[in-house]
């Protein structure tokens, strides 16, 4: 394979990391700032497509000027994603990753997506939504609404169907009806908005 060839694939693969950006009504990411621990494909892949990218206490060294169109965080505790949120600036957008949240949630150090969500809510944000990410987020094929029954059970007919992923496929129509598929969900996000003065908030 030629360089060129292969530059393209590896823009290609880090762009599919971040396939949550279609979430936005623009998908051009702008100035990001990570809060927390994320994996290196996460990191790299912001670095490459964000103008201006900054990470743990660069980024909250950040706060007072609240320059950042995204902010993107992993299992955040309450303290990091209210901190986070000051990072925004108006019409900027929080994204949550929330993967392996059952055990975090045992332990007390995490939600599921739907939680996050509610969490984003009572800080202010606007447009907030929780997704899923079927399979994973590294090799995504799809991205739905966790509210959307029928939209989780098709993105759930795609990719791998053995082990955990497999038996949260079999029961995705009871946990979509129920609402419980964000508790039991491998990998999955929420997000929100942060309002203009305009809108009445912060």
């Amino acid at each position: 394979m030629q360089p060129a060839a292969q530059n393209n694939d590896a823009l290609l693969q880090a762009s599919r990391r971040l396939d949550w950006r279609f979430l936005f009504p623009e998908p051009e990411l702008g100035q990001v700032a990570c809060i927390g621990s994320h994996d290196p494909e996460l990191i790299e892949s912001l670095r490459l497509f964000s103008s201006e990218f900054s990470a743990g206490d660069a980024a909250a060294d950040s706060r007072e000027r609240a320059p950042y169109d995204v902010v993107v965080l992993r299992n955040p505790t309450p303290e990091d994603l209210a901190g986070a949120i000051s990072l925004l600036r108006p019409g900027g957008w929080a994204y949550v990753e929330v993967e392996g949240s059952s055990s975090l949630r045992r332990s007390g150090r995490g939600r599921s997506a739907r939680g996050y969500a509610n969490a984003l809510r009572k800080l202010g944000l606007v447009d907030v939504g929780a997704y899923l990410h079927w399979p994973d987020f590294g090799s995504c094929r799809a991205i739905a609404a966790l509210d959307d029954a029928a939209a989780v059970r098709q993105a759930l007919a795609r990719g791998r169907r053995g082990g955990r992923a497999g038996i949260v496929r079999r029961l995705a129509p009871v946990l979509a009806a129920t609402h419980l598929l964000a508790a039991v969900a491998p990998c999955a996000s929420a997000v929100g908005r942060r309002v203009h003065s305009e809108e009445g908030g912060g």
